[in-house]
């Protein structure tokens, strides 16, 4: 399963952050990351990041740097204003790009 198969589904009515953090819920401490991440959409993560790079910072916080970096190369910004406003980048990408990047730094 992808993130994207969770995100904005109606069965699972997850936003951004909670679709990365869904998928990849055993990298985090808190068991009740879903839940946890609720609020952190639309530009509310810590520092306006977009909710879906927040939750892949989190994952793997030991490439949180790099991941950012190529995030950005891919959507345009870390920002979900930014990303929205001077971008145009859709928020289904972004959280495929999140889900990818997790993939690729838990697999090294």
């Amino acid at each position: 399963m992808k993130a994207t198969d969770t995100f904005r589904n109606p069965q699972f009515g997850h936003n951004c952050a909670q679709a990365v953090a869904n998928k990849y819920k055993e990298l985090y401490s808190n068991q009740n990351i879903v839940e946890a991440y609720a609020p952190y959409v639309g530009g509310r993560a810590p520092g306006g990041l977009c909710g879906a790079l927040f939750a892949a910072r989190m994952a793997v916080p030991e490439h949180a740097d790099e991941l950012e970096e190529e995030f950005i190369k891919i959507c345009g910004a870390s920002t979900c204003h930014a990303i929205k406003t001077e971008h145009g980048t859709p928020c289904q990408v972004c959280v495929d790009t999140a889900d990818k990047l997790v993939e690729k730094y838990t697999k090294k």
